[in-house]
C-alpha cells in the first residue's frame, strides 16, 4: 500500500470566532471541531503522514484532546497562533513542531505564502491567508487553509 503525503493549514480546533471571520458553515465549535475530525480522517489512513500549516488548535486542551483522535503521522509547521513549546506538541501526539518553513522533496511547506518567482524549481503549500481572495493558487504556490480544500487534508503525494 503507497505512503500518502497530505498539507491542510488553519484548523483552528477550539477557535470559536473562525467560524463567523471566515464564514465557516458550522453552528459552534464542537460541531466544527467534530466534523473536521471527521473529514480529515475519511481521508487520511494511519500510514499516512499530514504536514499541518499552522494555526491547528487554540488552548492547550483542544491542542491534547483533539491529535490523538486524527490518523496519520503529524508534523505541525507551526502558525503564529501555534504559541506552545515544541516539546508540548510532541507530546500531544506530533511527530515533530518546526518553527520554520521546511523543503520537503520540491515542496516548500510553510505558514505564511513565500514570494517565488516562475521559473522557480519548487512549489509552495502554505496557509495563513484563509479565504481572503487576494491570494491565488497559481504555478508555485496553493493556499492550503481549511476553507479552500473542502475542510479536509489535501493529498499531494503518493509512493
Amino acid at each position: 500500500m503507497n505512503k500518502r503525503y497530505f498539507v491542510i493549514a488553519d484548523t483552528h480546533f477550539g477557535h470559536g470566532s473562525i467560524i463567523k471571520y471566515c464564514n465557516r458553515p458550522f453552528t459552534d465549535i464542537d460541531a466544527m471541531n467534530e466534523e473536521l475530525i471527521k473529514r480529515w480522517n475519511e481521508v487520511v489512513r494511519n500510514q499516512d503522514t499530514v504536514f499541518i500549516l499552522g494555526d491547528f488548535a487554540f488552548g492547550k486542551n483542544a491542542i491534547s484532546q483533539i491529535a490523538p483522535r486524527l490518523n496519520g503521522t503529524k508534523i505541525l509547521i507551526k502558525g503564529n497562533h501555534d504559541t506552545y513549546p515544541n516539546e508540548y506538541y510532541r507530546n500531544c501526539g506530533f511527530k515533530e513542531a518546526i518553527d520554520y518553513p521546511i523543503l520537503f522533496d520540491f515542496f516548500l511547506l510553510s505558514h505564511e505564502p513565500l514570494l517565488l518567482n516562475e521559473t522557480t524549481p519548487y512549489f509552495n503549500f502554505y496557509g495563513h491567508v484563509h479565504n481572503d481572495s487576494k491570494f491565488i493558487d497559481n504555478a508555485t504556490s496553493k493556499c492550503v487553509s481549511v476553507e479552500r480544500i473542502g475542510y479536509r487534508p489535501f493529498c499531494f503525494l503518493e509512493r
